[in-house]
């Protein structure tokens, strides 16, 4: 029986060679220099400082395993953190609630605590910490060290941190945060985004050019043989982040036009679509602007959006935290605490009050219509034709009737435009038959993309009737 050879040799593993892991070393330093190519200074620095320890433990071996047993920790730090997370909830209502229960009832089954005269299932056992010393002298295949336990324990939190920070700035910057827009402030306008802006963010890719719009690079004067509309507008017009620029109305609307452009007057060679959009505008925001920029010689402006926008007066990015230009957050988590601390001054100071409900709500429909108006007189003194489209929201929409805020503004408005007989649309059944298609709404008021292309082909007529009018 003893030379039985009941537990076969296990072989050595072969050792690893500084040239085997050369390849994920040289990987991960490339990943690193594209990191730092697209801006991403913090990840570059991260991904070299991981390579940086593969290549320690490749050419150490007494060091790799300190790092193999700090991994080790980790996982089990990890394990230990999902446990927890996991299970505690379940632990604390299920049984915690039963223990209540029995505790309240004075019911002891197995008859543990409450009564040590009676018999009980309770047996003494030695405490846990002489167990674990015995087991560990049972079962360790070489001493251990106390201080290489306590290096790989401080080695394994600093790995759980560094590995808690990249994944969540990881996840973050897959949600858009961390690459946003950046605004300028300006005294007149208020704020809209800064020029000469490239951004790659949540849905796709925001270009805004030399003027603040997002639209591709103009010139300020018309090219001949163009046909120019200039968009003014708020978020609805902007599009939102969600969407890619080539998907949002302004630029579905250049594209068909430009499909027949000698059908719009003077028979022009090709046609500009102008998408001058910002979050939360109003009509003192659109003014101003026209003010300041001019209206870049445009044949048609047209003012988009819901008609509540007369609602706004002129202030910064309602709702909504903002980076002014050349203070761009390094980190998406400096952006989605901004976006926290935004949120709770809100809700602290009782900004963000809507207009709707208060006691000066006519006098500030009276201001919005009225940069309104300048607006249009402004541009047919400048021999531009001039049209109002007012897009319902998706209540409305449903609902079939205006709701009682929009009908404020159209009850006001409407008879001023056709006194001045100034082209005007609401079409609130346009998107009734559509509404059991998924997503013609990204939200209550924002188009989502099928959205943005249905309402281009509506424009697409909407401009051609406009245009046709003496």
């Amino acid at each position: 029986m003893k030379d039985l050879q009941w537990f076969p040799p296990i072989p050595e593993p072969p050792a690893a060679s500084a040239r085997s892991g050369l390849g994920p070393v040289v990987v991960a330093a490339i990943c690193g220099l594209l990191f730092l190519w697209r801006g991403h200074l913090a990840l570059a620095i991260i991904v070299w400082a991981a390579a940086l320890l593969l290549a320690l433990a490749f050419l150490s071996p007494p060091l790799r395993m300190k790092i193999l047993l700090a991994m080790r920790w980790f996982a089990d730090g990890v394990g230990r953190i999902f446990t927890v997370c996991v299970l505690w909830p379940f632990y604390v209502m299920v049984f915690g609630t039963i223990h209540l229960m029995l505790a309240v009832a004075r019911v002891d089954v197995l008859g543990l605590r409450l009564d040590s005269d009676k018999p009980s299932y309770w047996q003494p056992a030695a405490p846990e910490r002489k167990r674990a010393k015995y087991y560990d002298r049972l079962f360790a295949l070489e001493p251990s060290c106390p201080e290489s336990r306590l290096l790989a324990g401080v080695i394994a939190i600093l790995a759980l941190l560094l590995v808690l920070g990249v994944s969540s700035e990881l996840i973050l910057r897959s949600m858009g945060f961390g690459n946003p827009i950046l605004y300028r402030v300006d005294p007149r306008i208020g704020y809209y985004p800064t020029p000469n802006q490239d951004v790659h963010r949540y849905g796709g890719r925001i270009h805004i050019n030399a003027f603040g719009m997002r639209s591709r690079d103009i010139t300020a004067v018309k090219p001949p043989g163009t046909f120019r509309i200039l968009l003014l507008g708020d978020s609805t017009l902007y599009g939102g982040s969600y969407l890619d620029q080539s998907q949002i109305y302004a630029t579905r609307l250049e594209n068909l036009l430009n499909q027949e452009p000698g059908v719009l007057p003077g028979a022009p060679q090709r046609v500009e679509v102008l998408c001058m959009g910002v979050n939360a505008w109003g009509p003192q925001h659109e003014l101003a602007y026209a003010r300041e920029f001019g209206l870049f010689h445009a044949d048609l402006v047209m003012v988009m959006g819901p008609a509540a926008d007369a609602y706004r007066a002129l202030h910064g990015v309602e709702q909504l935290p903002y980076f002014v230009e050349n203070n761009k957050p390094r980190l998406a988590w400096e952006e989605f605490l901004a976006h926290l601390f935004w949120e709770y001054h809100l809700r602290l100071t009782g900004g963000g009050e809507s207009f709707d409900d208060h006691l000066h709500a006519r006098e500030v429909i009276e201001d919005g219509i009225a940069a309104w108006l300048a607006i249009a007189s402004l541009a047919r003194a400048q021999g531009a034709r001039v049209d109002f489209e007012f897009l319902p929201n998706e209540d409305e929409v449903r609902e079939g009737h205006a709701s009682e805020a929009t009908q404020r503004v159209l009850s006001a408005f409407v008879p001023e435009l056709k006194k001045r007989e100034i082209p005007f649309s609401y079409p609130n059944a346009l998107f009734r038959p559509e509404l059991r298609v998924p997503k013609v709404y990204h939200d209550e008021a924002h188009l989502d993309s099928y959205g943005h292309t249905m309402y281009a082909l509506y424009l697409r007529e909407r401009i051609r009737k406009v245009v046709a009018e003496k």
